[in-house]
Formats: C-alpha cells, sequence, structure tokens
C-alpha cells in the first residue's frame, strides 16, 4: 500500500492527510479501509491508535512512529512506567480506546490547542524543499506559541485539533495557510520556552520509573534554589522566579494561574501522586535551570534517588495504662463529634492528640485511619461566592480578549478553558448563575466569528494599503460556499459585498 515519505518531525496525522491528497481519495473513510483496514479509526491529532495495522500495511516501523510523529515523548517520561507500557500497547491496538485517559490528557489542567497551528516562514521553507506543506509536532502543544526555529509566533488555521467529524485528516494545503501571514516576533523567553519543547520532543535517553524519582528532584530542585526551609517548600519563592519569565495573564490563558501561588505549582514540589503535563515541568525548568538543556535535566532526574530516606522514628513514651486509657476516650469523643482528626485539633484537641501522639502512637494512627472525615461534600461549598468570584474572572478574560482581532472563536468552551479547574465549572454550571449568563450573552456564534474574521483581515489589507478581492478573503478567512451564516451574509451585505 502506498504511504508517502515522513518528514522530519512531522506528525502521523498529518501524513495520512498527505496520502489522501496525493491518492487523490474523495472519501475519508475509503482511505481508513485501505491503510488501516477499519473505517472507524479516529483522527487524533497527538496520540493516534491502530498503529500495528497501519505499520502491517505500509511497512512502516511503529518505533519509529510512535517517538518520532506523534506527541507521545511529551508524556511518556512523566506517567510511571507500567501506565507507560499500556499507553504504548493502547497506541499500537486496534481495540483499545483509552488511549487520552492513561496519558492524564483528559484530566490535565493544560489540554490542547482550539485549532492546529502552523509558522508561515516554516510553511515557505516546507514548499521550496519538498514541494508541499505538513503539520509540525512542535507547533501542536498548548501554551508554546512560538516557532523556536524562527522565533515568531505561530498561526491558527481553521481546522480544530479536536474535530467533530472524528474520521477526517486535512492536509496542511495552501487553500487555508497563507504564508504571506503578518510573521509576529516572539520575546526571547517564548523562544526558550519552544528550544525546550523541542529537545523533550527530541529526548531518547532513559526515563523515570515512578512518580517518587520526581518527586525527590523537584526536592533538589527546591533546596537548590533556595527555597527549603527544613522539610518545608517555600513555594512562594519558587514562585517569583517563574514569575521573571512568564507574565500571570499568560499563566492565566494556559489555565496555570488561579491562586498566588498555584495549587499545582505547590503539588509539584511536594509528594507526586499524578502527572503533571509538559508544560508545568517545562516552565519550572526554564525558570530555575534556564542554562541547562532537556537532555541534562533529565540526566540529574536518573541521577536522583527513588527513595527519600526516612527519618529516624521517634521512640514513645511511657504511660500508664489509666492515663492512656482517659486521652483515648477524650479523642475517640472528639473524633465522634468533629467527624475526622484535623476538624477534633483544630477544635481544641490538639494536646490531647499530642499526648496520644508521643505515648501511644499505633493506636491513634489506627484509629484515626478508621474516622477520615468524608471527601467531597459539596453542600459545604458557597456557589454564590463562587460564582461571583468566577464570573469576575471571565469578564477580566473578555475585556482582556475583546481588542484582539485574531484570537479564535471565542465559544464557551473557550471561555471555560481560561478558568481554573475548567471541569469542575463545567460540570457545575447549573449552581453558576451568573456564569452561565455571562457565556450566553459574550460567547461568540458561528457568524459573529465570520463577520471578526472578515473585519481582521479588512483591517490587515488597510493597513498594507492594498485591496484584496472577494473570493481571496473568503480564503483567507476560511469561508466556503453554504457555510456562511445569515449574520455573516448580513453583514457583507451591509458593507456592500466583498469585491
Amino acid at each position: 500500500m502506498y504511504f508517502p515519505r515522513l518528514y522530519p518531525d512531522e506528525l502521523l496525522y498529518s501524513a495520512v492527510a498527505r496520502c489522501r491528497v496525493h491518492l487523490g481519495v474523495d472519501s475519508h473513510k475509503s482511505l481508513l479501509r485501505e491503510l488501516f483496514g477499519d473505517t472507524k479509526v479516529a483522527a487524533i491529532t497527538d496520540l493516534p491508535s491502530h498503529l500495528e495495522s497501519l505499520a502491517s500495511n505500509t511497512g512502516l516501523d511503529t518505533g519509529d512512529l510512535v517517538v518520532n510523529h506523534t506527541l507521545f515523548p511529551l508524556y511518556s517520561p512523566f506517567i510511571p512506567q507500567e501506565r507507560r507500557q499500556r499507553l504504548l500497547q493502547a497506541m499500537l491496538a486496534p481495540n483499545m480506546p483509552v488511549v487520552i485517559g492513561l496519558a492524564g490528557a483528559s484530566t490535565a489542567l493544560v489540554k490542547w490547542p482550539e485549532w492546529l497551528r502552523y509558522c508561515p516562514p516554516c510553511i515557505e521553507e516546507m514548499v521550496a524543499k519538498f514541494g508541499e506543506p505538513y503539520w509540525l509536532r512542535s507547533w501542536q502543544v498548548q501554551g508554546v506559541d512560538v516557532c523556536s526555529a524562527h522565533g515568531c509566533a505561530l498561526v491558527d488555521s481553521p481546522i480544530p485539533f479536536r474535530r467533530a467529524q472524528r474520521h477526517e485528516f486535512h492536509a496542511a494545503s495552501s487553500l487555508f495557510l497563507h504564508p504571506s501571514s503578518t510573521v509576529q516576533p516572539c520575546g526571547k523567553n517564548a523562544v526558550r520556552l519552544g528550544d525546550a519543547l523541542t529537545q523533550l520532543l527530541a529526548f531518547r535517553g532513559a526515563s523515570p520509573s515512578g512518580y517518587e524519582v520526581w518527586t525527590n528532584f523537584y526536592r533538589h530542585l527546591a533546596a537548590e534554589c533556595g527555597a527549603m526551609k527544613g522539610q518545608q517548600i517555600k513555594t512562594w519563592i519558587i514562585w517569583e522566579r517563574l514569575l521573571e519569565l512568564y507574565p500571570r495573564d499568560w499563566l492565566a490563558a494556559n489555565g496555570l494561574w488561579a491562586t498566588e501561588p498555584p495549587s499545582w505549582l505547590q503539588s509539584m514540589f511536594r509528594k507526586h501522586r499524578k502527572a503533571f503535563g509538559c508544560l508545568q515541568h517545562l516552565i519550572v525548568w526554564t525558570s530555575l535551570r534556564s542554562r541547562q538543556s532537556v537532555d541534562e535535566i533529565m540526566a540529574d532526574v536518573m541521577v536522583c534517588s527513588a527513595e527519600i530516606a526516612p527519618h529516624p522514628s521517634m521512640p514513645q513514651l511511657p504511660a500508664d495504662a489509666g492515663v492512656r486509657k482517659k486521652y483515648r476516650s477524650q479523642w475517640l469523643a472528639a473524633l465522634n463529634t468533629y467527624g475526622g482528626a484535623k476538624a477534633a485539633r483544630s477544635a481544641g484537641f490538639q494536646a490531647v492528640y499530642a499526648w496520644i501522639y508521643r505515648h501511644d502512637r499505633v493506636w491513634l494512627l489506627n484509629v484515626d485511619k478508621t474516622k477520615h472525615a468524608r471527601q467531597g461534600n459539596n453542600s459545604c461549598i458557597n456557589w454564590a461566592a463562587r460564582d461571583r468570584k468566577l464570573v469576575r474572572l471571565l469578564v477580566r478574560i473578555g475585556e482582556r480578549a475583546e481588542a484582539d482581532l485574531s484570537l479564535p472563536r471565542k465559544s464557551r468552551s473557550w471561555f471555560l478553558r481560561q478558568l481554573p479547574h475548567r471541569a469542575s465549572v463545567e460540570r457545575h454550571l447549573d449552581e453558576l448563575s451568573l456564569c452561565r449568563a455571562y457565556l450566553d450573552r459574550y460567547a461568540e456564534s458561528v457568524g459573529e466569528y465570520q463577520i471578526r474574521r472578515l473585519t481582521n483581515a479588512m483591517i490587515e489589507d488597510a493597513m498594507a494599503n492594498k485591496h484584496s478581492r472577494g473570493w481571496q478573503l473568503a480564503r483567507r478567512c476560511g469561508l466556503q460556499k453554504g457555510k456562511i451564516t445569515p449574520l455573516a451574509a448580513s453583514f457583507i451585505a451591509s458593507i456592500g459585498g466583498l469585491d
């Protein structure tokens, strides 16, 4: 079966899309049947599946596909070895639809870009060298908005990263990519982050076997930058170092700022109980070890001991049986009254807890395990206060984005993605009446987005002192016949048509 040669750093999704163009196949499902032997294969951009079927039909190497043409290298170093192997098997097999969950992408703070992105100078170079453009892996990572090769900002294409049409592969065609787009230079911090991402994609060394290695590495990192006080980590020192490179509005736009310091940063420098996204690791590395390459940092990670040396246990003090019984009774009564050890200690039983810890620790730890306060009781949440706090944040996001005509469609999902804990907000919108009203009023419809794209294109023409034909404007804005909304059509008519 014919399959085009894969270009350097090309997404497998891009190569499949080019194959469809080369063969002149109109039907996406016909192509899937030929390449994968299955018409139900989803066109996943970052972590595709059914790779063994594709390799057997085309002669490709599955290891090369996974490592060099998917975003697997951005997830694999940060998840435990057993889960890493399961993720790899899920990508190879045809019947394991849990790839996103195994990678941790579905629950991560930082999701994926709304649109496939590209670099205009790179597109020109690709066409000159290969005769056609293609989608690069390093363009498609949320938060890394720069092409490290040219130091310029990436441009959104009209193709969504996650598409409603699950089986369609769209090539990086000149029909909607504009190499002549205005090139916007980026600052050195953005370029440094882009370089670190490129290095992580190219990293081929050993990865940690579990979370404990990352725990130990970040404790070493905290001590290195003077943020350790005994066993406590002063996260605000690390937070200030991050803010020197990454402004708050950028962190907020990528879901990484809600409080100061943000809770994810505190968790990263404590015991790791879950995987953190590559963007979170990269911004910490570039802030605290800006002179080191990713290869050098990963070598230091592997040098760190997998276990933190345990502290010697404090010997228990002797106590009379009658006194011990009295303190046990007091502590059990406190647990029954307040529902948990933390609440009981806060209610004035700290001295009782301390005495039992010194004299009867084994009993204390065993009884506390059976008296944990129930977690996740949403009845304790002040939804009205949370609603007011979140809607103020939405208003600020809307005001900052109002003058930027180049943004992707500011849909309900776009607004929610700018908020911390987007999934929680989305699940509880029924409790957040102000947020729901704001989204209903200010979320951008498809028609409004089409008008904004046209307006932006016409402003660019006016600033460049040129006049584009109607079909040129439509192509630049990704407007197809039959898909122009009545609202956009009314706008076009009100300005006398596109010509």
